[in-house]
C-alpha cells in the first residue's frame, strides 16, 4: 500500500478519509511480519475499529504494539518513547498519529519534536500523519501537509483522499503516482 522499505513517511490525509485507519492497517501488516510497533497518538484509535482491523491477529501478534498516548505536546510524550524503544530495530515501525493539532498551523515546538524523534530513530521506520488543510491556490482547491518544507525535508508526503462522502474508495497520493484503495472493516486494501 505504501512502501516503507527505504524511506519515513508523512501522511497527510482530508479528515474523514481515514488517515488513523489507513495506520491501523500498516501497523496491522508489522504485527503480522513479527515486527513491533509503537503507536504515539494523542487520541488513542477508536476501540471498535481498531478491533476490527485487528481482528485476525493473533494475540501473540498483538503483544507486540505499544500505544502512548500524547498527553500536552509531541516533544514531552517523546521522552516516554525512550522507555519502550529499547529493543526497537529497522525492521520495526513508530506510527505517530496526528502529530499536531487538526486545525491551524502545526506548532513550531511539535515540529521539532517530530524532527527529533526521526533523527533520534533513524534507524527505525516512522510514519507520521496529520490532516491536511485546504488551500484556495489560483482558483483551484489543493490540499496542503501540516508542518510545511522543515517536515517536507525529513519525510516524504503522501496524501489520502476520498472521491466522494458516498463510497469506500480512497485516492493515494505518492509524488507522480496515483493509486485507488478501497476501505474495508478490516482496514485498507
Amino acid at each position: 500500500m505504501i512502501n516503507l522499505r527505504d524511506r519515513n513517511v508523512h501522511l497527510s490525509y482530508e479528515q474523514g478519509a481515514g488517515g488513523t485507519s489507513l495506520c491501523l492497517t500498516i501497523a496491522k501488516s508489522y504485527l503480522k511480519s513479527g515486527n513491533k510497533v509503537i503507536w504515539l497518538s494523542k487520541y488513542l484509535p477508536d476501540r471498535e475499529r481498531t478491533a476490527q482491523i485487528f481482528s485476525e491477529l493473533k494475540s501473540t501478534e498483538l503483544e507486540k504494539i505499544t500505544f502512548i498516548q500524547i498527553e500536552n505536546n509531541l516533544e514531552e510524550s517523546s521522552k516516554i518513547l525512550k522507555y519502550f524503544s529499547t529493543n526497537i530495530n529497522y525492521e520495526d515501525i513508530i506510527i505517530i498519529d496526528d502529530w499536531c493539532a487538526k486545525d491551524g498551523r502545526a506548532k513550531k515546538r511539535d515540529i521539532e519534536a517530530l524532527k527529533n524523534i526521526v533523527l533520534e530513530y533513524k534507524n527505525t521506520k516512522i510514519l507520521a500523519s496529520s490532516a491536511s488543510y485546504s488551500n484556495v491556490d489560483s482558483n483551484m482547491q489543493r490540499w496542503r501537509s501540516r508542518g510545511g518544507n522543515e517536515v517536507k525535508d525529513i519525510l516524504d508526503t503522501i496524501f489520502l483522499y476520498r472521491i466522494s462522502d458516498m463510497n469506500d474508495i480512497r485516492i493515494l497520493e505518492d509524488g507522480e503516482a496515483s493509486k485507488r484503495i478501497s476501505l474495508r472493516q478490516t482496514g485498507f486494501e
